[in-house]
């Protein structure tokens, strides 16, 4: 609720150009501000949940714990794939070997060639 009221001091602030706004254009503003919101709430209830979401709320009690956001929030970025770990680890020493080669390489000074 506090970062929806937030958004409306900042969204007002910046729209205006700096004015201060009367009574009647701040109340014309937060309906349009609600009605923006409604539409996107309802645009995504439309859509419905998410499969993450579905699979969460089926668990039951976990969800009353915790919620669905927050669960899936820690485990989203870990790849558990074992073969993409090696590639990123193989990826990651082959730059640091490219990377050492061309540091090497750079530090010699072409010989001239000498009759």
């Amino acid at each position: 609720m506090a970062t929806r009221i937030a958004a409306r001091q900042v969204t007002r602030r910046f729209s205006s150009g700096g004015k201060i706004l009367s009574e009647e254009e701040k109340a014309a503003e937060n309906i349009y501000i609600k009605k923006t919101e409604q539409e996107k709430l309802e645009k995504l209830a439309r859509k419905g949940p998410k499969p993450e979401e579905k699979a969460a709320t089926s668990s039951g009690a976990a969800t009353d714990a915790k919620p669905a956001a927050a669960a899936g929030a820690s485990t989203e970025k870990v790849s558990t794939d074992k073969y993409r770990n090696y590639a990123v680890v193989a990826g990651v020493v082959t730059g640091f070997g490219a990377l050492g080669w061309y540091l090497k390489s750079s530090g010699k000074k072409a010989e001239e060639v000498q009759d």
